[in-house]
């Protein structure tokens, strides 16, 4: 087990009223990441909120994101491999049936005869930052290959709830944030915001530590009531504040948590990725952001654990 100044050294996390930066960074080079971009032809006018699931053949590790009702374009980062990429409805209603990116997918424009029979899924490969496109249109899966794709979703959840660390839950170090030289703190405009004079005397002594998250980006918390914090996020290069969903206050985050405290809140200043996890009545669950150039947006479902399960990982 990590003594308490090797954790210090991964991570400085938030105390009382302000979160510290990441302390040290992963040895190793970074992760490559790209970008499968993908447009989705459903089988009829109403287009259902849906999942997609890019399953990396080497880990057998999911990255997920989630489409609103009516979405028919994504845009999903991945680190560089090989990856089967398809959709599950998730909505109340909608169909129980899969939508993948197959062999059927390169061949049915080109139909004659009825000779695009075949559809095994497509190994799609990500290298480097160019932009893989496909189009997920093969919604007619044979029972072989709906049984594979679920083969996939487990063994990657572990079980149906995540019962246990789920492998697809993302990494920091899968993506991992570009070089910021650091020069004199920005100038921030909180004309627009709604933040009390004191919540930006807050905002200032966070920035004056320097940035502590995706390189160029300072993260604090503010309280905004007795059981509400404000997570804050200031972009270096432009100034511009952004506000995550309301949370518990950081202290209680950690409270709440039956061990491992120290993962309520986690960033890195050589990652985009942040998570914030705490108890939800029996369970633990986590929600990840990552940071592009618009900000920083949820990335995928909320993963839930039992406390017993999350307990009985050694954190780090």
């Amino acid at each position: 087990m990590q003594s308490a100044n090797m954790r210090a050294m991964r991570y400085r996390y938030f105390a009382c009223l302000s979160i510290a930066a990441a302390a040290s960074f992963c040895p190793g080079a970074a992760v490559v990441a790209g970008t499968i971009e993908g447009a989705v032809a459903f089988p009829s006018r109403t287009v259902p909120a849906m999942t997609v699931y890019a399953a990396d053949l080497e880990t057998s590790r999911l990255h997920t994101m989630q489409l609103a009702r009516g979405q028919t374009n994504f845009s999903l980062e991945v680190p560089a491999g090989r990856y089967w990429v398809f959709l599950a409805p998730n909505e109340p209603g909608a169909p129980d049936i899969y939508g993948a990116y197959t062999r059927y997918s390169l061949c049915a424009p080109h139909d004659v005869d009825g000779q695009c029979a075949d559809h095994s899924l497509l190994p799609v490969t990500v290298a480097g930052r160019t932009p893989h496109v496909v189009t997920v249109d093969d919604w007619y899966l044979t029972d072989d290959i709906a049984a594979q794709i679920d083969r996939v979703r487990d063994a990657a959840a572990g079980t149906a709830h995540f019962s246990s660390e789920p492998l697809s839950a993302p990494r920091f170090s899968e993506y991992p944030s570009e070089a910021f030289e650091r020069t004199a703190a920005p100038r921030i405009d909180f004309s627009g915001s709604d933040l009390s004079d004191q919540d930006r005397d807050v905002v200032q002594q966070a920035l004056s530590v320097g940035p502590n998250f995706a390189g160029y980006v300072t993260v604090t918390m503010i309280r905004c009531g007795l059981a509400c914090g404000r997570l804050v996020l200031i972009d270096w290069r432009s100034g511009v504040i952004q506000e995550l969903a309301p949370q518990s206050p950081a202290e209680e985050m950690r409270r709440s948590l039956p061990c491992r405290a120290e993962e309520a809140l986690q960033f890195r200043l050589d990652s985009r990725l942040l998570s914030v996890t705490h108890a939800r009545g029996a369970s633990i669950v986590t929600q990840y952001y990552l940071w592009n150039q618009k900000g920083a947006a949820p990335m995928r479902g909320v993963y839930q654990r039992s406390s017993q399960a999350f307990c009985a990982i050694a954190a780090g």
